[in-house]
């Protein structure tokens, strides 16, 4: 598994954590790096691991590519019988999950 290097916009750090994995994301979560945080949550998928915690807390920005690609990754973890949860970030980034009403169709959980 390759991970993002850091930049300023967007980075995914993968950190393999006894029976989860955590991806803290950081930067902006946008139309541009929207597939490479769906691609790194499949590649996880596809080694077996069965918990994702993706943490927002280092996430800047987050927009509604941002948001669509969290709730379709979710899906597909389901979908694999595998759970993923998020762990809250900034109060910018939460804010896009009220005004969307999103809220609902994640776990919410801790690093």
């Amino acid at each position: 598994m390759q991970l993002s290097p850091r930049s300023p916009v967007f980075f995914c750090d993968v950190q393999p954590d006894r029976e989860r994995v955590i991806v803290a994301v950081g930067g902006e979560l946008d139309v541009a790096a929207a597939p490479r945080l769906a691609a790194t949550v499949d590649e996880l998928l596809d080694v077996g691991f069965a918990r994702i915690v993706v943490d927002l807390r280092p996430l800047t920005f987050l927009d509604s590519a941002g948001l669509q690609t969290l709730i379709s990754t979710a899906e597909s973890a389901e979908r694999r019988g595998c759970a993923l949860s998020l762990v809250r970030g900034s109060r910018n980034v939460d804010h896009i999950f009220e005004l969307t009403a999103t809220d609902a169709l994640f776990d919410w959980g801790t690093a």
